[in-house]
């Protein structure tokens, strides 16, 4: 290959390991030696035969297909000719191409009518992605006539120089941020264009890519959050991550992986911890009962949730498509889960992929049969073994999450786990501040966004853009609003956690989410129980709304207690309105979900002054569709809504917790206990407002403690485990347990019937 005078010098400065290997065409899907050993796998081994017949299945026609690909696997590496021919048709249309700006007149650009928050004529280049223009060019290559080759690659680089030389016109929103930029529309070019750079073998084109405006160094560098975090809602994550994958497996086989895998953002985001995002955003499976689990994970913003593993239902529909189109995210089928997973698992073995590759097998089938694009053979369940899981909190993307099982056992657990979103803007973001995004708990879904007052994206849908139609709490019936951008993190949040083995916390707080009103939401969550502290404050009066969704009915409505609201009663969207009256006292709910396994959720709250309790049925929800909206309202200045959600299974009466009760609580904290049965005997301690890092001291059930910021204490027969920040305690126990705080054995005294502990 020849090299111009700017390519040399740019060699000649660069380190030793970054010489190109100058690899022969085709190389960019497989080289001819791997599709001779694939071909040789199709008519040797019956595995083979059967992965490829159902490769021919899968790619048939259709959103969910991609012919091309198989087209070229069919030439390459089962030698059909025609195939070839119907793609190399469609590449020499690509001579002459050029990126759509290009061509225009400049007076053109003044009839443009820029949309927002949705794709626009003036910068739909932007979506114009050509990968498969340029997997056919590199895949028949020797098919081509060096007038053609000249055609294409002087396309590629016109679309190269476009990209280097600015790439506008631009929408005049747009700016290269983490809240303005959205990958599914705006990078399906970039990237693009970077892999024709590798095609055509030049490192100074390959570089000048990745060190551009909206290349790759900048998207590993400043988009991706927290070393990991796609940031749009989690929905879209799909984007154009095939291509990247390429782009990375291409480049390995020139010598140059410094620009893909071998690259670390400076936030230490690399190609394989963005790969593996949605197992960080995983939930422990959820059980189709006569089908396969699905693997959901955190839902967020307008276009919700993509699951890890879709799984299949009792009447055998469902599964994982491999491609998937949509006119806003560009012209071409994009690459799903199954695919990236197997390009995923055969670069890194230890990262587990083929875990959920084997939960994509249908209904029936003792084993799953991957593509043969990526070289796998069929992946057997009985053989793989799940990632680890672990909680965190993401200060960058804006939210945590809690797993009451870190092992890998946690996905199939039947442990619960329950996200928090933060009050921080995202792209599609849903005013979703403070909100429980899901929790999860015997393999069922016990809370989750539901029902809608206008279908498909948020948009201004009063229910679904709002935190009344999440698991939070509204203020006045307004609308939450960020108190930080995704640009910025969470600057403006004071976020707290405590991991222990026994319980996870996390609380976060915030002021100006409501006009004039300070809050902070803390959430513990045991094996048994979720213990949800919402604190919040202002200087006038105001009208809180505490609420759930559940998926399920709650038990004893239109009897007892419960009676239909006055004619007169409304609260927005809500239909078929029970009310309880507690008025001051505590009270209790229980929701149980459909299904023959008996799931459901027991809600005990604290009491405050001015509690109405509501249930009713959430917005746009089908007719035969369960669905409750379980939804305390109080009108004051000042509450702390203190709940404790108990999942529970096989049915009512099958609850644990026998008592949730205060041990004490003022203005700047509070203690309560939580005890039951198999053991259950909690202490758990919070401060909230100001000065969380200084010491307080809470009194009241014949027990003391100080302690700052946080502390959850479980108390068994033979030792008291305790985690935070005490400092001094006395506890009621029964016998001599010894004290262990914060995982040692701290020096305690046991003395009728109290143990004592206190600093010195």
């Amino acid at each position: 290959m020849k090299r111009s005078p700017a390519a040399m010098l740019l060699l000649a400065s660069m380190p030793a390991f970054a010489a190109m290997k100058d690899v022969p065409h085709p190389f960019l899907l497989w080289t001819r030696d791997e599709a001779a050993a694939l071909r040789q796998r199709i008519e040797s081994d019956p595995a083979a035969k059967r992965q490829y017949e159902r490769m021919a299945k899968m790619e048939g026609t259709g959103k969910a297909s991609n012919p091309t690909m198989l087209n070229l696997f069919k030439y390459l590496v089962l030698g059909d000719g025609k195939a070839g021919e119907r793609e190399k048709a469609e590449l020499v249309k690509f001579i002459g191409t050029k990126p759509e700006p290009m061509t225009w007149p400049p007076e053109k650009q003044k009839e443009f009518v820029w949309n927002v928050g949705m794709p626009s004529a003036g910068d739909r280049h932007m979506r114009d992605e050509r990968t498969l223009y340029t997997l056919r060019y590199d895949a028949l290559y020797d098919q081509l006539t060096p007038d053609e080759r000249k055609g294409i690659e002087d396309a590629f680089r016109a679309y190269i120089k476009f990209h280097l030389g600015g790439h506008k016109p631009w929408h005049p929103d747009f700016r290269y941020d983490r809240t303005s930029w959205l990958p599914n529309m705006h990078w399906p070019r970039a990237i693009g264009t970077h892999l024709m750079a590798v095609a055509l073998k030049d490192e100074k084109l390959i570089d000048a890519m990745f060190n551009a405006t909206g290349g790759w160094k900048w998207f590993f560098d400043d988009y991706i959050t927290d070393g990991r975090f796609y940031n749009e809602e989690f929905g879209k994550y799909y984007s154009n991550i095939g291509t990247m994958l390429m782009w990375c497996e291409s480049l390995e086989k020139l010598g140059l992986g410094q620009y893909g895998y071998g690259y670390k953002g400076k936030g230490g985001a690399t190609m394989r911890s963005f790969l593996e995002m949605k197992m960080w955003a995983g939930l422990p499976r959820i059980e189709r009962p006569g089908g396969m689990p699905e693997y959901p994970i955190v839902t967020m913003g307008d276009a919700g949730t993509s699951p890890i593993v879709a799984g299949y239902g009792a009447d055998g529909k469902g599964g994982d498509a491999w491609w998937s189109n949509a006119h806003m995210n560009g012209p071409l089928p994009k690459m799903r889960d199954p695919l990236w997973w197997e390009m995923g698992h055969r670069r890194w073995p230890d990262a587990h992929f083929d875990y959920f590759l084997a939960q994509m097998r249908a209904p029936g089938e003792e084993v799953y049969l991957p593509s043969l694009y990526f070289g796998l053979g069929p992946i057997d369940p009985k053989k793989i073994t799940p990632p680890p899981a672990q909680s965190y909190v993401a200060r960058e993307r804006g939210f945590a999450l809690l797993r009451a099982e870190e092992s890998p056992a946690y996905w199939e657990s039947s442990k619960p786990a329950v996200a928090l979103q933060f009050a921080m803007r995202y792209v599609h973001y849903v005013h979703d501040c403070f909100t429980l995004l899901d929790y999860v708990a015997f393999n069922a879904p016990i809370y989750r966004r539901m029902g809608g007052v206008k279908r498909g994206y948020a948009g201004s849908d009063p229910w679904r853009d709002h935190v009344r139609g999440m698991c939070g709490v509204v203020v006045d019936g307004l609308q939450a609003q960020p108190v930080d951008d995704g640009s910025s993190g969470t600057k403006n949040h004071r976020i707290r956690e405590h991991f222990s083995p026994p319980a996870k916390l996390v609380a976060v707080r915030a002021k100006g989410v409501y006009p004039d009103v300070d809050m902070e939401r803390a959430l513990v969550l045991a094996t048994e129980y979720l213990l949800d502290l919402f604190w919040l404050k202002s200087g006038k009066p105001r009208v809180y709304d505490w609420q759930v969704l559940s998926p399920g009915t709650v038990e004893g409505i239109g009897a007892g207690p419960w009676k239909p609201a006055p004619q007169d009663f409304t609260k927005p969207h809500l239909s078929a309105i029970q009310i309880l009256e507690p008025g001051d006292k505590p009270w209790a709910a229980t929701i149980l979900l459909p299904g023959e396994r008996g799931i459901g959720v027991r809600v005990n709250m604290l009491g405050a002054t001015t509690t109405q309790v509501l249930a009713s049925r959430p917005p746009g929800l089908a007719e035969k569709e369960p669905g409750t909206s379980l939804l305390a309202t109080r009108a004051c200045p000042s509450t702390l809504f203190a709940a404790l959600h108990e999942p529970f299974a096989g049915g009512m009466g099958k609850h644990r917790i026998e008592r949730f009760g205060n041990i004490a609580q003022n203005d700047e904290g509070i203690g309560v206990i939580v005890s039951g049965k198999e053991g259950i005997n909690d202490r758990i301690l919070l401060r909230y407002g100001d000065g969380a890092d200084k010491p307080l001291t809470l009194e009241g059930e014949g027990e003391s403690y100080t302690f700052s910021d946080c502390a959850f204490i479980r108390i068994g027969s033979d030792k008291v485990e305790a985690h935070g920040g005490i400092t001094a305690l006395k506890l009621r126990v029964a016998g001599s347990p010894k004290l262990i705080l914060n995982g040692k054995q701290a020096p305690a005294q046991a003395a009728e019937g109290v143990l004592s502990f206190e600093t010195k």
